[in-house]
């Protein structure tokens, strides 16, 4: 044989034969393509507008992960990469010593980022790597040279052979570093401008003379419309090293062979083109088809990617109008203007896609996956009455995340509430985003049934997204001739002179005009608990005051039940607050709420209503309660609802209002919480939801001023100085958690609650198991996770008695008190009220310069007295042996004290006053 010395490369020219190198390109394609990990993992972020490389501000203990992920990368598995890069957009001017290390993640088919614990750093990687090294400065907006990492051949060469790799998937990459602060690149992400987004370049060869693949079926769509022609329609693509030529195409249906025809464009190194089948597709009737298309080429020397299959469903065009959710509708998808006349009917929508719910993307449930960065999508569906003049109720029920406007026969019908006011045009976002734990409900709308016609209608819906940033997106609907309301109200407003009383019941609206209060008693229904209590509309509301002298006697304080009744009523009624008939039974003591009635509830107004209930009966009584102001209650009273349940969506839509008209000024709750105060003095101790920073203590306000500033926010006034800018932000009265977070120290907390005058500060808007005291007893914390408790059989709140604070717990078995002060333990044990028949006899009560105590003949002996101020302060102590004794109390101020009188057996405890 005579030996060959020329290399491959000469052999291949020798023989006339052309190797060709190709570039394939693709840029990142959506938010959750690129992403950011925290230095421990703890936290992904996805919707970032740069990617950092590799320090960021939430990583000041470590450096960053960044992951970037490509998708659809169209090159043949057996193809020679011979360069390959990642082109940054740089996001403004860096410089610094950086060294970023590269891998693959080494898998098949890799996945797109999440906010899961180290979603980036546990994916398996290459063993390949490439380190990018000294990196030079950047300037912002550059996108050059500086701006593009070395050759990552190696990791690509690595990821489309070691592992079941297939054209078409996607390829991730891990980037690590280190550096600091000063020495950081930071790169514009998909979420800071699509078009400037990362970009992978990969430059290969193809080891294939001649080979074909079929990328995608484009026609029919996965579902379709009834269509007894339907086109068929496949991508084909040229990966091999020679012109294909001489190729045919076949198409399957449900295993029987229906068309096989010649390729009509001869394909060069690289070429793709769209090829449309002569030979139509029957699908003329409903059901599911499996189809498949075949490319065949002699010598084709890669068959594994000669078969391209789909699944189709076929379904009716036009549909009842009472439809089921997962049906089919035309959608559009794509950043164009459809044009002012897209929801009419005469409207031609035959090029628009065809799919079934769920629509979106980002959440992993969908049935039909639409393209990402858009604002607006639309969706049209056709239904047909068999005859309108017998409708009587529609409910339209929709998933629509963030909003939609829907339109029957052209005409507007519904605009939820997310979606502004006024004109909207192509590119009108929603006005807020939505509650994450609510963006898959199905939301409730009662539309009037005259909008339809007997015979065809058309329903036309946009939804609109926050910004083309979202990282998800949903939309599904289906109609019914019927719903049944969760109970929910009463709802009192005032308008023309009138009390307008309107409640949602599970048949729906029920409304009633009285022209006065007096003698109006409404009912608050709680079906969920068999029962129900009445109330009295109050004759008028005035601002509270911001500051009490007097601590209370005793008095219960709890926060954050977020509408959540039967925790509430479980608590009070165990505290002896009220009775089973919701009256109030705590004589005069008093209840403090630290904020958040609002929100994660379904039974905020009934909550509120029995507060407003026990409110006038405490008063009456000598008590008092104390209700706060916190974030969530500024936000229903400020048009923001990013924590609103569906159900109050869907009872203010059957209302007819807005959602920031059930609290404005002319309703009965919004004029009673815009009374309340957002930090109250009561005696020694200040009430509040968040806390107090040191810059807000610095401000020197006082209460009054302070209650002021919130109440401007209350009432949608904008701030007029920094110093109410500084109570009401997002580190203001009602939103700061450093006290409770322990930020700050001994020695600022002391100077923050001196400068108040108190001594100590209970606060809300923290959960944690328990009650905690904090800063040596100068912050005490209050939130809890009162659903899990209730879940587990027991509610508790903080409870003050005696000059001692305890957590307080309730359950069937009963109540328990553990103090919160070691030294208050001397209050506790089997305790004896005082001046009852048979028992110890305590007077004159109230009294002047002497106390005598008298004991029953079966309690004679010897004993421990203490007595305690309302301040929790011991006054006095002494021993007590007699049947009858005296104490003198003469020099003691005037006013309430707690006598306690124990010995081994035995603990005695209650109150006596004195003038």
């Amino acid at each position: 044989m005579k030996k060959i010395t020329c290399s491959f490369l000469v052999f291949l020219l020798m023989c006339g034969l052309h190797v060709s190198s190709q570039t394939f390109e693709r840029q990142i394609l959506s938010s959750s393509d690129d992403a950011e990990e925290k230095f421990d993992g703890s936290d992904v972020l996805t919707d970032s507008s740069d990617l950092e490389m590799m320090y960021d501000s939430f990583n000041d203990q470590g450096m960053q992960t960044i992951g970037l992920r490509f998708q659809d990368i169209a090159i043949p598995v057996n193809a020679t990469i011979t360069n390959a890069f990642i082109q940054f957009t740089a996001d403004g001017d860096n410089d610094g010593v950086l060294t970023i290390t590269i891998k693959g993640e080494d898998i098949a088919n890799s996945p797109s980022f999440v906010d899961a614990t180290n979603n980036i750093s546990n994916r398996t990687t290459t063993a390949a790597s490439v380190a990018w090294d000294n990196i030079p400065s950047w300037i912002d907006d550059a996108d050059g040279a500086a701006q593009r990492t070395p050759d990552l051949s190696s990791i690509i060469n690595e990821v489309i052979t070691s592992n079941g790799w297939l054209s078409g998937n996607p390829i991730t990459f891990v980037m690590t570093g280190t550096g600091n602060e000063d020495d950081r690149r930071k790169a514009e992400s998909f979420d800071g401008g699509a078009l400037i987004a990362p970009k992978l370049t990969i430059e290969y060869t193809s080891n294939s003379n001649v080979d074909l693949e079929l990328t995608a079926i484009s026609l029919p769509t996965n579902t379709t419309y009834v269509n007894a022609a339907a086109n068929v329609q496949v991508e084909v693509t040229s990966f091999g090293n020679v012109a294909a030529t001489n190729y045919t195409l076949s198409y399957i249906i449900d295993g029987t062979l229906i068309a096989t025809e010649p390729g009509t464009v001869p394909l060069s190194v690289g070429e793709s083109t769209t090829f449309t089948f002569a030979q139509t597709a029957d699908l003329s009737i409903l059901g599911t088809y499996d189809l498949s298309v075949e490319v065949n080429i002699n010598n084709d020397e890669n068959l594994a990617n000669n078969i391209v299959t789909k699944q189709i469903s076929v379904v009716n065009e036009v549909e009842p109008l009472f439809f089921n959710q997962e049906s089919a509708w035309r959608y559009r998808d794509d950043p164009a203007d459809p044009g002012a006349a897209w929801n009419t009917v005469a409207y031609n929508d035959t090029n628009w896609a065809i799919g079934t719910g769920q629509f979106g993307f980002g959440d992993g449930d969908e049935a039909t996956t639409l393209n990402e960065g858009l604002v607006s999508y639309y969706f049209r569906k056709k239904v047909t009455v068999a005859d309108a003049t017998t409708l009587d109720e529609v409910f339209i029920h929709m998933v629509h995340d963030e909003g939609a406007i829907v339109f029957i026969n052209g005409v507007e019908v519904l605009r939820s509430e997310l979606i502004p006011l006024g004109a909207i045009t192509h590119n009108t976002a929603a006005r807020q985003s939505m509650n994450t734990t609510i963006e898959n409900d199905f939301f409730t709308y009662k539309v009037a049934a005259s909008f339809f016609v007997t015979g065809e209608n058309t329903i036309a819906v946009t939804v609109r997204n926050r910004s083309a940033g979202n990282e998800d997106f949903s939309f599904d609907s289906f109609i019914t001739p019927e719903y049944i309301y969760d109970k929910d109200g009463p709802y009192v407003f005032y308008g023309g002179g009138e009390i307008i009383v309107q409640e949602i019941t599970p048949a729906g609206l029920v409304s009633n005009t009285y022209a006065s209060a007096d003698g109006l008693e409404l009912t608050c229904d709680l079906p969920h608990m068999g029962t129900s209590f009445t109330f009295s509309l109050k004759p008028e509301i005035t601002i509270e005051p911001s500051v009490h002298t007097e601590t209370p006697s005793k008095f219960l304080a709890i926060s954050d039940f977020d509408g959540h009744i039967e925790g509430l009523t479980q608590v009070l009624r165990g505290e002896g607050i009220m009775d089973e008939a919701f009256n109030w039974t705590y004589g005069d003591g008093h209840l403090m709420i630290s904020g958040d009635l609002f929100d994660r509830g379904f039974h905020i107004q009934e909550s509120m209503w029995l507060l407003y209930k026990l409110e006038s009966e405490a008063e009456l009584a000598g008590g008092k309660i104390h209700l706060i102001i916190g974030n969530h209650e500024i936000f229903n009273m400020t048009d923001d609802w990013r924590y609103v349940e569906t159900k109050y969506f869907n009872d203010a839509h059957l209302m007819g209002k807005r959602m920031s008209e059930l609290y404005d000024a002319d309703s009965e709750l919004g004029r009673w919480l815009r009374s309340k105060n957002i930090i109250e003095r009561v005696g020694d101790y200040a009430y509040l939801h968040g806390g107090i920073t040191p810059e807000v203590a610095n401000l020197n306000l006082t209460y009054n001023e302070i209650n002021d500033y919130g109440r401007l926010i209350m009432n949608g006034i904008d701030c007029p100085n920094s110093d109410c800018e500084e109570v009401t932000s997002g580190d203001g009265i009602y939103w700061y958690r450093g006290m409770v977070e322990e930020e700050l120290t001994q020695a600022q907390v002391n100077n923050i609650l001196d400068g108040f005058s108190v001594e100590s500060v209970i606060l809300g808007h923290t959960k944690a198991s328990n009650i905690r005291s904090l800063y040596e007893g100068r912050v005490i914390a209050i939130d809890m996770f009162h659903v899990n408790n209730f879940s587990n059989g027991f509610m508790k709140a903080l409870q003050f008695e005696l000059g001692c604070f305890f957590s307080f717990r309730t359950s069937a078995s009963g109540e328990t008190y553990t103090p919160l002060d070691p030294d208050c333990e001397q209050i506790l044990g089997t305790a004896l009220e005082l001046n009852g028949e048979n028992q110890l006899k305590l007077y004159p009560n109230p009294s002047s310069n002497f106390l005598n105590i008298k004991m029953p003949s079966n309690m004679i002996g010897e004993y421990n007295y203490t007595i305690i101020n309302m301040g929790g302060s011991q006054v006095s102590q002494g021993l007590i042996n007699q049947e009858l004794s005296t104490i003198g109390i003469g020099a003691y101020a005037t006013g309430k004290y707690i006598l306690i009188i124990q010995n081994s057996d035995r603990i005695i405890k209650g109150s006596f006053i004195l003038k």
